[in-house]
């Protein structure tokens, strides 16, 4: 019967029959009078029937929403809702325009036959002698769309949020399924990987550059270098520093000072332009009713999104060229060669819709000398996965200066966001429901059962434009963007399912699921590691490294050669886990994260570690070598940011930075060191410390006492340019030998 709702919803064609009314109008359905305790009725033209009565008939699940006064029907492939008194319905969660809108009779909805007549297939005939309809069901598919829906007005806004939350509550029904607490009424109710050194120019000074996911996609971040200058965004002066370096020579050769109320978060150069992202304060539209009804204009204030472009051909005197602002919460961003794509989140109220409130995304670009505000017309909606939220998308070709943007907004929202060289794909985390029930009283009582799932939305992007091509749905939760991964047109992700306190069916499994390039699901793995969640992947051709964590560390080596069945080649179980996974080579990868160790009252967090797994026998993984730094408490920004890694396969060079607390004698750990760590890498040799940089002078360290939090002096950058260590805080630059990491030249900031 699965099917039946398919076939039922394109049988109701619409109808226009005048003025004529019949006192008894029947429905047939495959041969079969339907009996109805409320009879169908004919209003302005159109046919209406009970909703629930004619769907139960079909064998299909029916609810009731009594606040939003929304009825439901749906089965493990459809879902179809209307409103009382609605202009709107909603079939598989695209919005449907009603011409006449459904109402509460004898307390029964009931709903037109067009509402279910708009994207299924059946043969419908109507009677017009006998008043009769006549349905027989078909196999008709549901419609696929094409295009997204477009919102439209702010009514059918209002309607796109209310079907998305109609599962939000408890629902109780009688016996006789009566609608609890509906209008009674005789008249119808009617009406609302890891990137490599680069040269410069010349080809004479190679140079670090930002630890990336994917190479060739370049990620925003603090401190950037063409090999000659460092740019270097220092939040607690508000300014961008621009700095010559010559060896051991650093010379501070301008700034760029923000303007007050704008905080820079982090920078892309390229070809001789700065793009400089951040937030600044804006607009906000919370307070605005309120203040309207008191008489009061409104004076709203909050925070938005800009991006900065500067022209830096002249390091001494540069020029802000660009400025784009727009509404919204900074997601993330990416640049290809000058090619710049961003993705922000604006959530709003939409308790505040009906009291004419405007609230719609706008953006102010310094092209076109005005802020303009995104129309209903403007934005679109993925049906089934609504949120009160607006996703916006940005594209930008950063060398064509009189190029407008690319600006798209979406209803709905983003959390993590994987690009590679022709996509993004933007992943959200979804409270889907399904319904319970409890008969076991006098009522039955209908509950709405949550799973998180993950949504994505698939973008391509080419020339700074961003187009929406697809979306898809896995099971469980991710961790962050390296859950994700694009190879020879699939798409691979790694989620958690369930809770890990559980010990029942419902605790949690680790997954990875494969999906072409429509985002179907073509092959998974299920149920790994039950009661454990993922912490770190990484995803490197054929194959995919997962660590998972509740007490010990499992390492798992995955073959994903064939898509269609994804299989586990090998796993190490060891003490700790890693946060990040990075790779060296095809067989081995590095692994940053925490030692633990067992305690009378369990597992303990001890200090930071690091790994080097050796997979050349893929069934027998090994960690081959491994460091721990200090212990519990000891922190290092790479494990929540893996732009804070400087790595060189070439020179054998890893460097991050930590700060690193030691336990004392009392059995606690106090503060011992902040600053740089700096190796040798290898898979013979492992892991040498060369040495170690610090900002700190010896009276930072005498007067720290147990506990030292951030500071200017904080290193949080290492990167390399030529023969030459370069260590970055807000404080300070200072260039290091690569051997052995000593001082070789200071310079400090202009405060």
């Amino acid at each position: 019967m699965k099917k039946l709702l398919l076939c039922f919803l394109m049988a109701m064609l619409m109808f226009t029959l005048g003025a004529t009314t019949y006192q008894d109008i029947q429905v047939e359905l495959d041969g079969e009078i339907v009996e109805f305790d409320v009879q169908p009725i004919l209003t302005n033209g159109r046919v209406l029937v009970p909703f629930r009565k004619i769907f139960e008939e079909l064998g299909l699940r029916v609810d009731w929403n009594n606040e939003l006064k929304i009825a439901s029907a749906y089965n493990e492939d459809d879902t179809l809702a209307i409103k009382a008194d609605s202009g709107f319905a909603s079939i598989n969660g695209e919005m449907f325009d009603l011409d006449v809108p459904a109402g509460i009779r004898d307390g029964r909805m009931l709903v037109p036959l067009r509402f279910i007549s708009e994207s299924f297939q059946n043969q419908v005939d109507w009677d017009e002698t006998n008043g009769m309809v006549r349905i027989k069901s078909g196999t008709g598919p549901a419609k696929m769309l094409k295009d997204l829906p477009i919102v439209g007005s702010r009514e059918r806004l209002v309607s796109i949020l209310e079907y998305a939350d109609k599962n939000s509550q408890y629902e109780v029904f009688h016996t006789g399924m009566v609608l609890e607490e509906a209008t009674k009424s005789e008249d119808m109710i009617a009406n609302t990987p890891a990137p490599s050194a680069t040269d410069d120019a010349a080809g004479t000074t190679d140079f670090s550059e930002t630890n990336v996911q994917v190479s060739g996609v370049d990620e925003a971040d603090i401190v950037k270098t063409d090999g000659e200058y460092i740019y270097h965004i220092r939040t607690s002066a508000n300014q961008i520093a621009i700095s010559k370096v010559d060896g051991d020579a650093i010379l501070q050769t301008s700034k760029l000072e923000l303007d007050e109320g704008f905080t820079a978060r982090e920078m892309y150069y390229s070809k001789d332009k700065l793009i400089v992202v951040g937030v600044t304060d804006r607009p906000y539209y919370l307070y605005e009713p309120m203040l309207a009804e008191a008489g009061l204009k409104s004076t709203r204030s909050g925070s938005s999104l800009k991006v900065l472009i500067y022209d830096v051909s002249n390091r001494m005197e540069p020029e802000e060229e660009r400025t784009i602002e727009l509404e919204g919460s900074y997601i993330t961003s990416r640049l290809l060669e000058d090619k710049f794509y961003l993705v922000a989140n604006q959530y709003f109220y939409p308790s505040y819709l009906d009291k004419q409130t405007e609230s719609m995304p706008a953006i102010f670009d310094s092209l076109m000398g005005e802020e303009r505000s995104i129309g209903y017309d403007e934005i679109r909606y993925f049906p089934g996965s609504v949120e009160s939220n607006f996703l916006i998308t940005l594209g930008l070709d950063i060398g064509a200066k009189d190029k407008e943007a690319d600006v798209d907004v979406y209803l709905g929202s983003g959390q993590s966001v994987y690009v590679s060289q022709q996509n993004m794909y933007v992943a959200y985390t979804s409270y889907d429901y399904y319904y319970d029930s409890d008969n076991s009283g006098t009522e039955e009582l209908y509950f709405p059962v949550y799973e998180l799932n993950t949504e994505v939305f698939k973008f391509a992007i080419e020339d700074g434009n961003i187009s929406y091509e697809t979306k898809g749905k896995v099971p469980g939760t991710i961790l962050n963007q390296f859950s994700m991964d694009e190879y020879k047109g699939n798409f691979r992700i790694a989620t958690t399912t369930g809770d890990s306190w559980r010990t029942d069916e419902q605790t949690s499994k680790n997954n990875l699921y494969m999906l072409d390039e429509d985002l179907h699901i073509i092959g998974d793995l299920e149920g790994l590691a039950p009661t454990e969640r993922i912490y770190a992947v990484r995803f490197m051709g054929d194959r995919a490294y997962m660590v998972t964590f509740r007490q010990v560390d499992p390492f798992y080596v995955i073959d994903l050669s064939n898509p269609q069945s994804p299989q586990v080649l090998g796993y190490l179980k060891i003490p700790g886990f890693s946060d990040y996974l990075h790779p060296y080579d095809e067989n081995h990868i590095i692994g940053f994260g925490k030692d633990t160790e067992e305690t009378k009252w369990g597992t303990s967090i001890a200090g930071m570690k690091i790994g080097l797994f050796d997979v050349t026998d893929v069934e027998n993984p090994i960690e081959k070598d491994t460091v721990v730094i200090g212990d519990s408490g000891s922190y290092s920004e790479l494990l929540d940011n893996h732009k804070a890694l400087l790595f060189s396969k070439e020179k054998s060079l890893m460097a991050f930075p930590i700060t690193v607390m030691q336990e004392n004698s009392e059995n606690w750990s106090s503060f011992e060191f902040q600053g740089a760590y700096v190796f040798h890498i290898d898979p013979e040799r492992g892991f040498e410390l060369k040495g170690k940089a610090t900002h700190l002078s010896s009276q930072d360290y005498k007067t720290a006492g147990d506990y030292w939090y951030n500071s200017v002096k904080n290193i949080r950058r290492i990167i390399y340019i030529g023969d030459y260590l370069y260590t970055l805080s807000d404080y300070q630059i200072q260039a290091h030998d690569m051997d052995d990491v000593s001082i070789q030249g200071t310079m400090k900031y202009e405060q």
